[in-house]
């Protein structure tokens, strides 16, 4: 199994907990506990997609390492439609675990239950295209 492969397969494991973190807030979002699955699923999830899109890139002559460097080459080579949608992925992932205002933290929750996960719903469907 090719390094890139072995990446899709861990995103894609974590894309299932990430949706099922996503089915249960919506079921309860008044649910702490509900929360905290819902952002912890989403840090991990993100850190996997964006490293398989490194991975993609880098298996394609591309040699980009950090997290914004990898976003903006797969906007340009045109591997991701919107590259914002991607930053502001990582901007809420840098900030949830550093967040401690509530209002804040439901806005960031708000769109890592919709906004986020559907871009990453698109994005694990290109994936499975790419590991077929």
């Amino acid at each position: 199994m090719t390094r890139i492969s072995e990446r899709i397969e861990n995103f894609l494991r974590a894309f299932s907990i990430y949706s099922d973190a996503v089915a249960e807030y919506k079921k309860n979002s008044t649910n702490v506990l509900n929360h905290m699955a819902l952002i912890q699923s989403f840090e991990v999830c993100f850190e996997l997609a964006w490293k398989v899109l490194k991975d993609y890139l880098n298996s394609n002559g591309i040699n980009v390492y950090l997290p914004k460097e990898v976003i903006k080459e797969a906007f340009s080579a045109e591997v991701i439609k919107d590259g914002q949608i991607w930053i502001d992925m990582l901007n809420a992932r840098n900030s949830t675990s550093h967040e401690y205002n509530l209002d804040k933290i439901q806005a960031i929750i708000s769109s890592i239950s919709d906004v986020y996960f559907d871009e990453l719903t698109r994005f694990s469907k290109q994936v499975r295209a790419l590991n077929e």
